[in-house]
């Protein structure tokens, strides 16, 4: 994360997440020992400490004391660049990572290279592939591409992770998150990003919603198959 996305939204998003990634931790991976690439304040840390001996790097000092300031072991790195010896962890993981970075080979290949099993993203949006209904909740997906682009983000990154991959190896699973659980969550993160967009100057007046789903994106790759 590295400092692009604040310590609110940080929170909102390990919620949204929280039962998915533990699902994904319980049933898809197995081993211990794992590291989060990008990890902000480590909310996603926090999510499942008790299932796994996690450790954190992040390039903002901001986000390092952030995490160290609520217990978790953090150390500030470069993603591309980080301070561990080959197949040093079991799990590789990032959430909402790539889709800061300019340059998300370099990233994935120094995953890799730390990884000795999985390198796991847990989520990448695909913002131009949002499903909705009514017309109004057009413009709050155009804002949102248009604020993470003015952020030097890339709103679709989830569309493009297999193309990423395979370049690094061909055993990997793709799929996409199931965020919402009832009706009134979806509408509640519309209102969440409605806020968001107000907060930096885009003017969404809103109405009804009856459909709000937004594809976000998760991998599973096996450091095995490259």
């Amino acid at each position: 994360m590295a400092g692009k996305i604040s310590e609110i939204l940080q929170i909102q998003q390990s919620k949204w997440l929280r039962e998915w990634q533990r699902y994904m931790v319980r049933e898809k991976l197995l081993g211990k020992k794992a590291l989060e690439v990008g990890c902000g304040c480590g909310y996603i840390m926090s999510n499942l400490s008790d299932m796994l001996d996690i450790t954190g790097v992040d390039s903002s000092e901001t986000e390092v004391d952030c995490a160290r300031r609520r217990g978790l072991n953090v150390i500030r790195a470069n993603g591309e660049k980080m301070p561990f010896h080959e197949n040093s962890f079991d799990i590789v993981y990032g959430n909402y990572l790539l889709m800061w970075n300019r340059e998300p080979e370099k990233i994935i290949k120094e995953m890799f290279r730390v990884s000795r099993r999985y390198v796991v993203f847990f989520a990448e949006p695909y913002w131009k592939g949002t499903v909705y209904s009514p017309d109004w909740l057009k413009r709050l997906v155009e804002g949102s591409r248009d604020m993470i682009k003015k952020m030097n983000g890339d709103p679709d990154m989830g569309i493009k992770l297999p193309k990423l991959l395979e370049k690094f190896t061909k055993d990997f699973m793709i799929g996409t998150i199931p965020l919402y659980s009832s009706y009134m969550r979806m509408k509640e993160m519309v209102d969440f990003e409605i806020s968001i967009l107000k907060e930096k100057g885009y003017k969404i007046k809103k109405g009804e919603v009856h459909l709000f789903y937004l594809p976000t994106f998760w991998t599973i790759a096996e450091r095995s198959g490259r």
